[in-house]
């Protein structure tokens, strides 16, 4: 009897692991609604691996709506810089995909560049970038390893004006990006967000994202060498401008996936600490979707130095020209400070920090459409 319960417990455990197909990958035509909570409280992405768990995210709030709507490669004005695309999705820039029966694969990006400097671009990541894949179980282990490498004359704005005055002559410019990544399918269970429950596996994924920046210089006239720029102002970026760039950034990510949904149910984007969520988007089952292109590479702001002291600088790169409002936040939601600025493509500004308590802040950056650039968290310490 004890042996046909057991048997029985184990048979009802592997039917509720579900296996996510190719069904679930987007095809030409598919418009995926989501939704943004830019300030998740009280939800616990990062349970403990292992299955059977139920996740319950219905108390997520809709800060933001945006739409992913994938069209016939051939929609896109540069297709023909990615022979073998499938897929594209348009807005300010161009996402193209490779797609087969096990890989949703990301090719490249044709529109502005990835760090921000305010130049169009052709970008192919070498290899592919792998999105999805199918089919994918519980215990799954993936390793992926991609680059980035642009290459851009100095002669042509904003660089000229970079590198104008030195007193050696910077011929080109290289942008090198690294980005390593490590998912693993750790847990299964049950996924509740607003308007729906799902079966749902749950990939914790981890990238490791550097990026290095070379310049060109002429030591004679027709001959020269690429120079790595953190040499120059240190390993550690900083220091401002083009130094800001340099460096490794790692990011965490928890993806609930459904085998019914072409929509991800959820991905929770972790903070630098790990014990705090910093944003979730997930599937807007709204019955009116607010729609919004969205694009692989977009505006984002950064805050330094973070802890901060005295002051801060928001330094914020490839920003459409508009009004935005910068928006500071206690830990409990409570807006303490906000101001509106007329911004664009790469700029700085910066805030003396003297009426702020010493804390945790959040900050957010939104445009006039209420829009949000980024939002992410704000140490300040205080003698």
């Amino acid at each position: 009897m004890l042996l046909a319960s057991a048997l029985s417990a184990l048979c009802l455990t592997s039917m509720a692991q579900i296996t996510i197909t190719n069904a679930s990958f987007p095809v030409a035509g598919d418009s995926l609604a989501y939704a943004i909570d830019e300030f998740p409280i009280g939800i616990n992405p990062a349970t403990p691996p292992g299955g059977n768990q139920v996740w319950d995210f219905v108390a997520l709030q809709k800060d933001t709506s945006l739409s992913v709507v994938f069209h016939p490669a051939g929609a896109g004005d540069q297709s023909v810089q990615f022979p073998g695309a499938d897929l594209v999705t348009l807005g300010q820039g161009e996402t193209y995909f490779n797609v087969t029966n096990s890989n949703f694969d990301v090719m490249g990006y044709a529109g502005g560049d990835p760090s921000g400097l305010g130049l169009n671009v052709v970008a192919k990541f070498n290899p592919f970038v792998p999105e999805r894949y199918a089919p994918m179980n519980f215990f799954d282990i993936k390793q992926s390893t991609t680059d980035l490498n642009l290459a851009f004359p100095t002669d042509q704005p904003p660089l000229d004006s970079i590198f104008s005055g030195l007193p050696v002559n910077i011929d080109s410019m290289r942008v090198r990006i690294n980005t390593q990544r490590l998912g693993v399918v750790d847990g299964w269970g049950t996924a509740t967000i607003p308007g729906g429950t799902y079966s749902v596996l749950r990939e914790k994924r981890t990238e490791y994202t550097t990026t290095n920046i070379d310049v060109y210089i002429e030591l004679i006239p027709g001959f020269g060498q690429w120079i790595d720029l953190s040499t120059l102002i240190g390993g550690g970026g900083g220091g401002g401008g083009i130094g800001n760039f340099i460096g490794t950034d790692t990011t965490v990510s928890y993806r609930f996936l459904s085998n019914t949904e072409k929509e991800e149910i959820a991905i929770a984007t972790m903070a630098n600490d790990l014990a705090s969520v910093e944003t979730i988007r997930f599937k807007n089952n709204a019955s009116t979707p607010i729609i919004e292109p969205v694009e692989w590479f977009s505006g984002s702001i950064q805050a330094f130095p973070n802890p901060a002291v005295e002051w801060v600088r928001f330094d914020c790169t490839n920003l459409t020209p508009g009004e935005y409002t910068l928006k500071i936040f206690n830990i409990l939601g409570k807006q303490v400070w906000k101001k509106n600025y007329t911004l664009s493509g790469t700029t700085s500004f910066r805030i003396d920090l003297e009426d702020f308590k010493k804390g945790t802040y959040i900050y957010s950056l939104v445009d006039k459409n209420g829009h949000s650039v980024g939002t992410k968290r704000l140490v300040i310490l205080k003698p």
